[in-house]
């Protein structure tokens, strides 16, 4: 069973919140550039800095997410978001307002206001990782995918709904998309007031002998081999992702649409990324479910692989506009189905109660695969040559092929020894 009315309610949160967050995606280097005066790579620092930060706080986020439950860690990952918007909002006076005291950083007094803003979002930003737990605790083991789907799904809506968003309010005003994405952060906040309750609580230990246990436990099932395969399969799978979102732009410019107008190529590149949004959002909404009753989530895991390492050739290979079009659709096909799948399968890598932190060093990952793919895609692209990125993601991906093929003898019994493991030291 599924609470049918908290996930949607959750739903409608994560679809909020994430288009709040892309819709000032595509403005904050404009503005940092043209207002701030910034370098291109202290913009790109900008949208680093928030992933690092994501790094090193999602672990601890989803560990206080299993000591004091779901929602007030969400609601305070709500609020952080919310406070790093009014910053970025007011970062031109609170910058004039450094100036004037005096206070030297070696940047732009502005350009300081707007890192930090980005790095309490990252600090606090443990919204859909905690999103994804309190969907795990409120749907059966059976119909965890199902639930992490719909969260994906919102996610991907909102990455489809936050550009179009943004680019509507710009044609306003510059910052009208940030005035836009606070407000919808503040709605978020009073849904989970007033629709989200605390999903039943785990059993809990307050013996302070327990807890030193369960740290020592804890790490044990982080170091045991059915969560390293997963979070090794995620890791490759966010670093194709990443490397292809950071240097689709170019390919695009380079080699897909030598010589046309700069315009041209934007729409282009513009189509699709929605085409992808919208494909990967289908997948997880309506074919993800049925797909994973059918085959099995292990098995599933193995055809979304395959998808995956289809279309890195493809697009290596690809010659054609409608060739790299179909390319993605295959790339979103596959990410659809491998992406909610890893996320179920490691909250059933250990104890419930530990679900929380478990999806916290999941996030971790992704957001280290955000950091490391744009750079190495980049480098690539740049030092090697255009379709090196692509070249390179086809070793990454059958790598994460012979991991999938690995999950696939990934039985209840790993889920059971870490379980047991516990069990024997309480």
């Amino acid at each position: 069973m599924m609470d049918t009315k908290r996930m949607a309610t959750l739903f409608l949160i994560v679809l909020a919140d994430m288009s709040g967050a892309m819709a000032i995606i595509p403005i904050i280097p404009v503005v940092v550039l043209g207002q701030f005066h910034a370098t291109p790579f202290q913009a790109a620092l900008v949208i680093s800095a928030y992933y690092v930060a994501q790094v090193l706080a999602a672990p601890w986020l989803g560990s206080l997410a299993d000591r004091f439950g779901r929602r007030p860690i969400l609601l305070l990952s709500q609020v952080g978001t919310i406070g790093s918007y009014l910053l970025l909002i007011f970062a031109a006076p609170l910058g004039a307002f450094l100036a004037h005291a005096g206070l030297r950083l070696g940047i732009a007094p502005g350009l300081a206001v707007i890192y930090l803003a980005r790095v309490l979002d990252g600090l606090t930003g443990g919204n859909i990782s905690v999103a994804g737990a309190y969907a795990s605790d409120i749907s059966t083991p059976e119909k965890r995918t199902q639930a992490l789907g719909l969260v994906g799904g919102a996610s991907g809506l909102g990455h489809i709904l936050g550009p179009a968003l943004a680019g509507l309010l710009a044609g306003i005003n510059l910052f009208a998309p940030f005035f836009a994405a606070t407000i919808v952060s503040g709605v978020t906040v009073l849904l989970t007031l007033l629709w989200l309750s605390e999903p039943p609580i785990r059993a809990q230990t307050t013996d302070n002998q327990a807890k030193s246990v369960e740290k020592v436990s804890f790490t044990r099932v982080l170091l045991s081999r059915s969560v390293l395969l997963i979070l090794a399969t995620a890791l490759l799978v966010g670093l194709y992702m990443a490397g292809l979102s950071g240097t689709f732009a170019l390919y695009a410019d380079r080699v897909l649409l030598p010589g046309q107008p700069e315009s041209v190529v934007v729409s282009t590149v513009g189509w699709i990324i929605t085409v992808l949004g919208l494909v990967m959002t289908l997948t997880q909404l309506v074919l993800l479910n049925p797909l994973a009753g059918r085959l099995g989530e292990q098995k599933a895991i193995l055809l979304g692989s395959v998808f995956l390492l289809i279309s890195t050739v493809g697009l290596f290979t690809a010659t054609t506009l409608w060739l790299v079009i179909a390319y993605v659709i295959i790339f979103s096909l596959g990410y659809g189905i491998v992406w909610p799948i890893l996320q179920a399968l490691i909250t059933r890598a250990g104890p419930e109660r530990l679900s929380g932190r478990l999806l916290g060093w999941f996030q971790a990952t992704f957001s280290l695969a955000l950091i490391l793919g744009p750079i190495v895609g980049g480098f690539a692209f740049d030092t090697i040559a255009p379709r090196a990125v692509y070249a390179g993601s086809i070793g990454v991906m059958a790598l994460a092929l012979v991991l999938s093929i690995g999950l696939q003898r990934l039985s209840l019994r790993d889920v059971e020894k870490s379980q047991q493991l516990m069990r024997f030291h309480h």
